[in-house]
């Protein structure tokens, strides 16, 4: 990957893109772009090769644009980042083509699209969100989650429930992105109160 990386970088220079001086900055870019691409790539192709890419698009287009306002649970490493995301991505195939739409999906969805409405947004280490962000981020994933919840529900009511398990599914997704944090931060409370009680 490095050698990918200082290629690129060479090229950008040499056809006088970006300064030399700029080189690790670009470098850094590309590599978190490629990392961030990569797992959704690698699982559209997967999707395309089982014939199943309209699946593999209602799994990842909700879970990615919710994910981007929800916040949620960020690897500090990149290859464990798109390790664990190729992981979850693929293994919601299994789901979907072997559970059926019953009520526990319907509970489920209700379930994640909730929790993800009132947990977010998460604020992420690498990047810190201001009031204002806030509020624009928490109105946005509201939004969202209504958007899917009702796709869902119309998908249900249609009796295209193989395509509501997908919308379930990344719901779900999100959900579980967003458990590490929400278990942190209930730790970290956990570990003030005593404090404040001895006080």
């Amino acid at each position: 990957m490095e050698h990918v990386l200082r290629a690129l970088s060479n090229w950008l220079v040499q056809q006088d893109a970006i300064e030399s001086s700029d080189r690790e900055l670009y470098e850094y870019a590309i590599y978190s772009f490629l990392i961030s691409v990569m797992p959704l790539a690698i699982f559209l192709i997967v999707s395309g090769i089982m014939g199943m890419l309209l699946e593999g698009l209602l799994i990842v287009i909700p879970f990615m644009v919710i994910r981007k306002f929800s916040g949620g649970y960020h690897a500090r490493h990149a290859f464990t980042c798109m390790f664990i995301s190729v992981g979850l991505l693929t293994s919601s195939f299994y789901v979907i083509t072997h559970a059926d739409c019953s009520w526990l999906f319907h509970i489920l969805a209700a379930i994640s699209g909730l929790s993800v409405a009132f947990n977010s947004p998460i604020d992420s280490e690498n990047k810190r969100l201001k009031e204002d962000e806030i509020k624009q981020y928490r109105h946005t994933t509201y939004l969202l989650i209504i958007i899917s919840v009702g796709l869902y529900s119309v998908l249900v009511v249609l009796h295209q429930t193989h395509y509501a398990v997908c919308i379930a599914v990344s719901l779900v997704l999100t959900a579980l992105m967003q458990l590490p944090c929400i278990l942190k931060k209930k730790n970290e409370r956990m570990k003030f109160l005593p404090k404040v009680n001895k006080k």
